[in-house]
């Protein structure tokens, strides 16, 4: 009787350690010493399905479709020392295709009765999710971090250009007063003609850092992104010339999109200008709107990017592409690939800012050889289109009061000047202090007042003297508002503001604008 005993429970035993390796949901492999396959349970039956029957087949050429072992085979490594060994492996199904990932452990097997190495247990795990999860957190790490530099960036950009702004105000406006003095025959006209385009110049770039920085003050309005393109076409064209040609994919149906037409002329015409040097030998430049839905699983992805409707701007070239390592710095202020002296490094960092200003998000697509794609999302609105009043003319004047607050000496002087010369009655002060002290005595129709000032800020000025006299009118000026009358740059509805730097007839127009807008 004991042998027949002894058989059933061996027998069960055996069944009992069949039902254990086929029940484990890891993989395991055992292999002999030729790496040739003598086991295998069903999870690895599954994974390697294209390449069944397993058993009796070497495992690099079932598992890695190769002719001899891998060099980071742990495997390989055990049956050489006798000891444990651990890799990450790719998991590869039909044609080599990387389907997943794979922890791969190899232990010694060892026969118990002689205690020689006999072959390897292979126990393997699928990492597939967690690799993903932290490739997935790495990116979006990388994502903030660059998020993070562009931010600290654009609060250093903001400050220079805040500087930059006064003392251009005073070139730019002191250049057009002389300009306007001098007679076109004078010998000193074209020399003062060129001081005023190199000051507007400098306008124009520090507007760019602002931009950039999401502090160029806007008072955006409902568009119709396929009217800004179309009336914009004749620009674009003759930016990129004739062995250049332009396809408009307008998308139909669009929401409108609360933004500044300028904006969109500057993303428009920047984006233009890099398409053309992308293809010195001609191409096609592809310009393409669309509606976007935007669902909470791309934003988590995503940080820019928030759930929505969006009107999508697509900018496209068949030029030459960028690397990776171009990408990375794409947007930062002053990179550039161009050589010395043919650009600003500014035209994709303006276009940033913008598109970040206006609370949307950009993606960018590109292959060297192949070409770009810079992809523009602006949220949609369902705001209807404003009706814009006509610019007055020339440089208007008038005989009202105006209390004007400026802390900066050489701002101060143009613009006392300027605004004597356009007939006006002009209180001055230099700080809110002075300001009080002034209009307690009298009779003010507009207060003209920096917005940031060493005691304080002009919209408090304001808030306060407007409690006093309620028919007072208020225009702002600024090279950089610090948030103070705009959230991100974007204007506070019904606020008149004038960016620095300005010309006498800049400041006219937009006095009138405000002095003969309904109370």
């Amino acid at each position: 009787m004991k042998p027949n005993t002894d058989s059933r429970n061996l027998e069960a035993d055996v069944r009992l350690l069949q039902s254990i390796f086929a029940s484990i949901q890891d993989g395991i492999s055992i292999l002999d010493r030729d790496f040739r396959i003598l086991m295998v349970n069903p999870v690895m039956e599954r994974w390697y399905a294209h390449a069944r029957p397993l058993v009796g087949k070497r495992c690099f050429e079932a598992y890695h479709l190769r002719d001899r072992h891998c060099e980071i085979c742990p495997s390989r490594r055990t049956l050489d020392s006798g000891e444990a060994a651990r890799e990450s492996v790719p998991l590869t199904g039909e044609g080599g295709r990387i389907t997943g990932w794979l922890d791969l452990y190899s232990f010694p097997l060892i026969d118990i009765h002689t205690g020689k190495l006999t072959g390897v247990i292979e126990y393997v795990r699928d990492i597939t999710a967690q690799r993903r999860a932290e490739d997935e957190a790495k990116k979006l790490a990388a994502q903030l971090a660059q998020s993070q530099k562009m931010e600290a960036v654009g609060r250093l950009a903001g400050g220079v250009a805040h500087d930059f702004n006064n003392l251009l105000t005073v070139i730019m406006g002191r250049s057009d007063m002389l300009r306007r003095e001098i007679p076109d025959a004078h010998p000193w006209a074209r020399e003062m003609t060129e001081i005023l385009e190199a000051a507007q110049r400098a306008a124009s770039l520090t507007q760019q850092l602002l931009a950039f920085s999401r502090r160029q003050v806007i008072d955006p309005k409902p568009l119709d992104l396929n009217h800004i393109i179309e009336r914009s076409g004749a620009l674009l064209r003759r930016l990129i010339g004739e062995d250049i040609h332009v396809e408009v994919i307008a998308g139909a149906n669009l929401p409108r999109v609360l933004c500044d037409a300028h904006q969109i002329e500057q993303i428009l015409m920047n984006l233009t200008v890099n398409a053309r040097d992308a293809m010195p030998d001609g191409g096609k430049l592809t310009i393409e709107t669309s509606v976007v839905v935007i669902d909470q699983e791309y934003a988590r992805l995503h940080p820019e990017a928030r759930p929505g409707s969006y009107v999508m701007l697509a900018v496209s070239d068949s030029g030459c592409g960028m690397s990776s390592e171009v990408k990375a710095h794409l947007f930062e202020p002053f990179f550039t690939t161009k050589g010395r002296g043919q650009g600003s490094g500014l035209g994709l960092s303006t276009v940033y800012g913008i598109v970040r200003q206006n609370r949307g998000f950009i993606n960018v697509y590109s292959e060297e050889g192949v070409g770009s794609s810079f992809k523009i999302y602006l949220p949609a609105t369902s705001d209807a289109a404003s009706v814009e009043s006509p610019e007055p003319e020339g440089e208007p004047g008038g005989e009202e009061t105006i209390l004007f607050v400026e802390d900066s000496d050489p701002v101060r002087g143009f613009t006392l000047q300027a605004l004597q010369r356009l007939g006006y009655r002009v209180l001055v002060a230099a700080s809110l202090e002075e300001a009080r002290g002034i209009f307690l005595g009298q009779p003010v129709d507009l207060l003209l007042s920096d917005v940031i000032l060493p005691d304080g800020n002009g919209k408090v000025l304001y808030q306060e003297l407007s409690q006093k006299a309620p028919s007072l009118r208020v225009l702002y000026i600024s090279g950089y508002t610090d948030n103070v009358i705009a959230h991100h740059g974007i204007l506070e509805k019904g606020i008149a503001f004038l960016q620095k730097p300005f010309t006498a007839g800049e400041l006219a127009r937009a006095l009138r604008r405000v002095l003969d807008r309904p109370v």
